[in-house]
């Protein structure tokens, strides 16, 4: 076989798997997931409500990951509400689970939670959802005090989901 057939066979042969694949069914749909775009718009929405109550709290905003997309700390803010905020988003994007409900149970039941990895027990850390499905995390940090940062959190994350469009369903994916 000539060297010009041997490299047009191992040519073929490795794009093969590739149309293969492009026509093969998908086994995962695309998961819902917070933009940079929906973050950024959601933290701008933070600011003004937050210069609307006179506060200064450090503002972090993730995917359904708990990886950081967007981050605020507004002027006036505490230095140590940094890593704070982003914590606070981050575990309860992971975890699915809004971290006051952790804070709840530490006090509680005495609970050590906060010595597992990932979950943090505080006030203001809340799952962003699209209905019902997870697709980010924000955490707040820095505010009045516990109640007004919970507070505040969730009035700007209820009010941003009724934004979010209604995902297509499964059968719209379905050839």
């Amino acid at each position: 076989m000539s060297l010009s057939r041997l490299l047009l066979s191992a040519t073929v042969a490795g794009l093969l798997p590739l149309a293969n694949a492009a026509q093969a069914p998908q086994p995962l749909l695309d998961a819902a997931n917070l933009s940079l775009a929906g973050a950024s718009a959601l933290l701008e929405q933070a600011v003004a409500k937050a210069i609307g109550e006179g506060v200064h709290p450090c503002i972090a905003v993730t995917d359904a990951s708990g990886y950081l997309l967007a981050f605020k700390r507004m002027d006036g803010a505490a230095p140590g509400c940094v890593e704070a905020a982003i914590k606070k988003a981050n575990s309860a994007a992971i975890n699915d689970v809004d971290t006051v409900v952790f804070y709840d149970l530490a006090r509680k039941d005495n609970l050590q939670l906060g010595s597992i990895p990932g979950i943090l027990p505080a006030v203001a850390g809340l799952v962003i959802r699209q209905q019902g499905q997870r697709v980010g995390g924000i955490g707040v940090a820095g505010g009045a005090g516990d109640s007004q940062e919970q507070r505040f959190a969730t009035e700007l994350v209820r009010a941003f989901e009724k934004t979010l469009p209604v995902p297509p369903t499964l059968e719209e994916h379905r050839p």
